[in-house]
């Protein structure tokens, strides 16, 4: 009775891992669970929407791109009917006729493996390249179109001008922080434009000039460890995903150890609905499509200065999250088989 009793336990075995799966994935970041609610919100012709207005949206689409190698899986292979994300980049990439939006869809095809001077019959490094005002020492309009310009210039392997980064480097205020547009106003910077300016910085071999804005980073971020767009706001200063993402992975591309920080991932994960997806801040609950694409890389800790890498990394044998635990699951079954053959031959 004893012997059989032992057998039955061992038999539970596959299904306590398979109970403890969404345990670990919440552990893990919720990684599993936002990436199943961005694949249902694809649309048809492949893309994705902002959540702002109907249709996909090439930015979202791009930033979704990103999401989704920085989870380890191929967005070539997310497919709806016969189009994949990479298919509606490649068609409407001619839209991206400044050097901001250029940079990004250029950083999206360096997720997915892609040749940015050669993706959807456009070169995407000769736009941004050409979008240089050596009057600002911007490319396009501010700091934040300058900042994902030399993110993908420098990941691209182009030539990135001393002019730009010293633009870049002469917009930063005396609080450490950026202002989207330059202002150079006392409380104008935030916390987004701040955290590419960090990325890009770090990118372009300027990792000195970045330390500022991690101070910065340390007066504004939140009691919960999360950070809101600016500080101080009238409008509020609640944690919101989408601002807690993007300094996350300043963080994470500065070499920060997280522990000292607060964790800030667990105050993403603290904004994760029960659909999977996150909504923008607490005050806003809901599925939001901005703040779950951008918050995905954070969680599964990507920053933008590790796209170049992503597809190597894809094929080097490690696993990403959801195999992990299927691995881990299938390990827990094997255990429990080997068990029973074993207990059967003794009795």
């Amino acid at each position: 009775m004893k012997q059989r009793m032992r057998v039955l336990r061992l038999a539970w075995l596959p299904l306590v891992a398979a109970l403890a799966l969404p345990a670990a994935a919440s552990a893990a970041g919720g990684l599993p669970a936002a990436l199943a609610w961005l694949r249902s919100a694809q649309l048809p012709d492949g893309g994705f929407s902002s959540g702002l207005s109907q249709g996909s949206d090439l930015g979202a689409t791009a930033d979704a791109v990103i999401a989704i190698a920085s989870a380890g899986q191929s967005p070539g292979a997310w497919r709806a009917g016969d189009a994949s994300p990479l298919d509606l980049l490649r068609a409407r990439a001619g839209e991206a006729s400044g050097p901001g939006l250029a940079a990004k869809v250029a950083l999206a095809s360096i997720a997915a493996g892609q040749d940015p001077a050669d993706f959807g019959g456009l070169n995407l490094t000769a736009v941004i390249e050409a979008g240089f005002n050596s009057a600002t020492g911007f490319y396009g309009a501010g700091p934040y179109d300058s900042a994902l310009s030399l993110l993908a210039l420098a990941q691209a392997h182009r030539p990135i001008p001393p002019e730009a980064v010293a633009g870049l480097v002469r917009a930063r205020q005396q609080d450490g922080s950026y202002a989207f547009d330059g202002t150079m106003t006392p409380g104008s910077g935030d916390s987004n434009t701040t955290a590419l300016a960090v990325q890009a910085l770090l990118a372009a071999g300027a990792g000195q000039e970045a330390i500022p804005s991690f101070d910065y980073f340390r007066r504004t971020q939140n009691p919960d460890g999360g950070w809101t767009y600016q500080k101080p706001s009238a409008y509020g200063e609640s944690t919101d995903a989408n601002s807690t993402a993007l300094v996350l992975q300043a963080l994470l591309a500065g070499g920060q150890d997280l522990e000292q920080w607060g964790r800030p991932q667990e105050s993403l994960l603290a904004l994760q609905q029960p659909s999977g997806a996150l909504a923008f801040n607490a005050q806003t609950p809901g599925d939001n499509a901005l703040a779950t694409i951008q918050a995905i890389p954070a969680l599964a800790g990507v920053d933008l200065t590790d796209l170049g890498s992503l597809q190597s990394h894809r094929g080097s044998g490690s696993l990403n999250v959801s195999t992990f635990f299927v691995a881990l699951f299938l390990l827990a079954a094997v255990l429990m088989l080997s068990a029973i053959v074993e207990r059967t031959r003794q009795t």
